[in-house]
């Protein structure tokens, strides 16, 4: 297991396209916050993102779809497992003893640390950004500010596990991301909310994962915090053992 990790965590770093898309997001991310500033109109409330903290931005941010942070967590999720398999480096390896659960955890494990690092490169854009087009670099409550942190982290690493377990099983990277572009789109979310009330009113597509990333909500809420670490979990949880199953009967001729 080790191992495994230290092997990921090398092709991880040594990665040219990891950099590619934090820099890429990074300067995409500060110059759409000079164009809001440009074209800057009050949303439904009549709030100027220009007046937002950041919790606030950050939640107007992810709420719009596309979500430029999902998108490039699809495609760095969808190309690091490509990367190898078209590689068929895996095949040195994979014959070791629990190799096969060790590979899935590795890469659930080096897609969190993907994720995490896109956070990180939102945060700094976004206070640069604002410190400079909107001379408002607030932050707001940083308890409030933690907790939204935390809650969006464990459901875009969610997302990402989703992505991983789609590409093992198509192993193919254009049907992959194909696939996660009508996530990232939220076509399915959207589909299903629309039937569910015309049908029944129990709300349970806001449990959905894209659903719940994109929805704006009050942390400062216990029921909220509920509602987004079981939604994170629920799908972590799901589609790792789906990936892990998946790996262990997989046929590698």
């Amino acid at each position: 297991m080790i191992n495994l990790l230290k092997m990921e965590f090398n092709r991880f770093f040594t990665n040219n396209m990891m950099y590619i898309l934090l820099v890429i997001f990074m300067a995409f991310q500060v110059f759409g916050i000079f164009m809001i500033k440009q074209y800057e109109q009050p949303d439904q409330e009549g709030i100027l993102l220009s007046t937002m903290n950041e919790s606030q931005f950050i939640q107007a941010m992810l709420s719009q779809t596309p979500s430029w942070v999902m998108m490039y967590i699809m495609v760095f999720s969808v190309y690091f497992y490509m990367s190898e398999y078209n590689a068929g480096f895996y095949k040195n390896y994979i014959s070791m003893k629990n190799a096969r659960i060790y590979s899935v955890i590795s890469k659930i494990l080096i897609l969190g640390l993907f994720t995490l690092l896109m956070f990180i490169v939102m945060l700094v854009s976004d206070l640069i950004g604002r410190a400079i087009f909107f001379e408002n670099a607030a932050i707001g409550d940083l308890q409030y500010f933690f907790k939204l942190l935390v809650g969006q982290f464990l459901l875009h690493w969610a997302f990402a596990i989703v992505i991983l377990c789609i590409t093992m099983l198509l192993k193919n990277m254009i049907a992959s991301i194909i696939i996660g572009l009508v996530l990232v789109l939220n076509v399915f979310g959207v589909a299903v909310s629309l039937l569910e009330s015309l049908v029944w009113d129990l709300n349970l597509s806001s449990y959905l994962l894209i659903n719940t990333i994109v929805s704006v909500m009050d942390f400062n809420e216990l029921q909220t915090v509920i509602h987004v670490v079981i939604a994170a979990l629920a799908f972590m949880m799901l589609f790792s053992f789906v990936a892990v199953r998946y790996k262990l009967n997989e046929d590698l001729r």
